[in-house]
C-alpha cells in the first residue's frame, strides 16, 4: 500500500488553498490506513478535471508502459469537469467525495452487473453514516426523496485482462448552482446529517464504498439483493426511460432480467432496455 506521503500530490489546478491540500492529504492518509487489504495505490489530487478521466489515463499509461494495474484508488478534493452518466457535467465543488476505483481481471458476468454492485455498495456506505433513506433509481442513480445524493459511472475495456473504472461522486456539501436535466435540485450529506458530521463522515463513506464494492465482486449475490430491495421502482409504476438513442421510452416497470436489465411494459409487448436513465417516474 503506497501512504499518502508518496501518492501522487499535484493540483491539476496548480492553485488549490493550503486548507484543500491539507483535507485531501488527511483524507488519502484515512484511506490508504482503512483500504489496506484491498487497494495497492492511493493517488489524490488537490483538483483534477475529474477522477475518472484520471483514472482511465492511468489504464491507458500503464498499458503502453507495459505495466501491471494493481487495485487502486483515485480521490480528489475537486473536479474542473466532473462527469456524470450520459457524458452531464456533475457539479463538483470543493469538499465533495470523487472518486474511482482501477482493477483489472473482474469476470464477464460481474462486469455486466458493476452499476449495480457499485450501487448497492454506494447506499450502504451512506447508511453507515447515517442516511438510512436512500435509495437507487435505476440502474445507479443515489436518491433521497426525488434528490440525487449521489452517482455512480462505470467503464470497461474488453479484453484479456478487463480493465474497469467504477466512478463515485457524492455531494458533500451544498450544491448551490443548477444540475443540467434535474428536476429537483441534488441534495447533499451535509444537509442530511449536517455539515460537521458530512465532512468527518467523508473517509468513512469512501472506504465504505471501495470495501463493499470489493466484496460484492467476490460475492454478488448478497449485494444484487440489497439492490433489488433498495430500488424505488415497483411493479407496475409508470415510468418514462430515456434509452442510448436519445429516444424516450414509456411504459410501466415490470422487473429486471437477472443481468439487471430493466423490463418496461408497453401496449403490446414489454421491452428489455440494458441502458438508459429514468427521466420520470
Amino acid at each position: 500500500m503506497l501512504s499518502a506521503a508518496r501518492a501522487d500530490q499535484r493540483s491539476a489546478a496548480g492553485n488549490a488553498d493550503e486548507g484543500s491540500a491539507i483535507r485531501v492529504k488527511a483524507l488519502a492518509t484515512k484511506l490508504a490506513s482503512d483500504l489496506e487489504q484491498v487497494v495497492d495505490n492511493v493517488v489524490l489530487f488537490e483538483e483534477v478535471d475529474s477522477t475518472h478521466a484520471a483514472a482511465l489515463r492511468l489504464i491507458d499509461q500503464v498499458d503502453v508502459e507495459g505495466l501491471g494495474l494493481r487495485p487502486t484508488v483515485v480521490i480528489a478534493e475537486a473536479q474542473s469537469r466532473g462527469t456524470g452518466r450520459g457524458g452531464r457535467r456533475w457539479v463538483s465543488p470543493r469538499g465533495g467525495l470523487y472518486l474511482s476505483w482501477l482493477s483489472i481481471g473482474i469476470r464477464d458476468d460481474v462486469v455486466n452487473r458493476l452499476p449495480m454492485l457499485a450501487a448497492a455498495a454506494a447506499c450502504a456506505a451512506l447508511a453507515d453514516a447515517g442516511v438510512t433513506e436512500a435509495r437507487i433509481k435505476w440502474p445507479n442513480d443515489i436518491l433521497v426523496g426525488d434528490r440525487k445524493l449521489a452517482g455512480i459511472l462505470v467503464h470497461c475495456r474488453r479484453g484479456t485482462v478487463n480493465p474497469v473504472t467504477v466512478s463515485l461522486g457524492v455531494n458533500i456539501v451544498p450544491i448551490n448552482e443548477a444540475v443540467e436535466d434535474a428536476g429537483r435540485p441534488p441534495i447533499s450529506l451535509a444537509e442530511l446529517i449536517g455539515p460537521e458530521a458530512a465532512a468527518a463522515a467523508r473517509a468513512a463513506v469512501a472506504a465504505g464504498f471501495v470495501r463493499g464494492l470489493v466484496a460484492a465482486i467476490a460475492d454478488p449475490e448478497p449485494a444484487l439483493e440489497r439492490w433489488r430491495r433498495w430500488l424505488i421502482h415497483r411493479p407496475g409504476d409508470q415510468i418514462a426511460v430515456r434509452v442510448a438513442s436519445g429516444a424516450v421510452e414509456s411504459g410501466r416497470f415490470a422487473g429486471l432480467t437477472e443481468e439487471g436489465f430493466l423490463r418496461l411494459a408497453q401496449a403490446s409487448r414489454e421491452r428489455v432496455i440494458s441502458g438508459g436513465d429514468v427521466i420520470e417516474s
